[in-house]
C-alpha cells in the first residue's frame, strides 16, 4: 500500500482555511455587511389623508452595495414604536439594486414591496429605522428629526 504524504506551509494552510471559512459564512452575516438603509420618506406631500395612495408616498429604501444577489427572507426593519416590516420568504435583492418599501398596500414586485399598513409608520417629528437580521441583531440604523422644509432623509 502506498501512502502519499505532503506538507503544506502553515501560511498556505491558513490561507486555505480562511478561504473555506469565507464560503461558509451564513447568508444573514453577508447580507448584514452589504445591504443598508438608504433613505426614508417620512412626510408625504399634502395633508395626511390615510388613503392608500397617500400611505404609499411614505416609504423607506434599502440598497444592496454588493454585486451579488442577497436573500433577505426574514430580515426586518423596525421603528421606535416597534412597527415591524419583515421581508417576505424568498425575497432576493439583486446586486447594486435599491428596493423601496411603501407603507400602504399593493402587489409586491422585485424592487417595490408593500408594508400593507392602514396608518403612517414614520413619525414626522423624528424616528429611527433599525435594519435587523432574522435573529434580531441590528446592523444598520437611520434616524431623522423634524426639520422645516424637509420630508425625506438620506441614510
Amino acid at each position: 500500500m502506498v501512502v502519499r504524504r505532503f506538507s503544506l506551509p502553515i501560511a498556505a494552510l491558513a490561507s486555505t482555511l480562511t478561504a473555506v471559512a469565507a464560503l461558509a459564512v451564513p447568508l444573514p452575516a453577508m447580507a448584514a455587511s452589504t445591504v443598508v438603509l438608504s433613505g426614508i420618506q417620512y412626510d408625504p406631500a399634502g395633508t395626511d389623508t390615510r388613503t392608500n395612495a397617500h400611505l404609499n408616498q411614505e416609504f423607506f429604501t434599502i440598497r444592496n452595495l454588493s454585486t451579488r444577489p442577497i436573500n433577505l427572507s426574514g430580515f426586518m426593519v423596525k421603528d421606535v414604536a416597534n412597527h415591524t416590516f419583515v421581508f417576505p420568504r424568498g425575497y432576493v435583492l439583486q446586486g447594486r439594486t435599491t428596493a423601496i418599501i411603501r407603507t400602504g398596500r399593493n402587489r409586491n414586485t422585485a424592487v417595490t414591496l408593500y408594508w400593507n399598513q392602514g396608518n403612517y409608520i414614520w413619525n414626522n417629528t423624528g424616528d429611527t429605522a433599525r435594519f435587523q437580521t432574522p435573529a434580531g441583531k441590528t446592523f444598520d440604523t437611520c434616524t431623522h428629526t423634524a426639520m422645516a422644509g424637509r420630508t425625506r432623509v438620506a441614510c
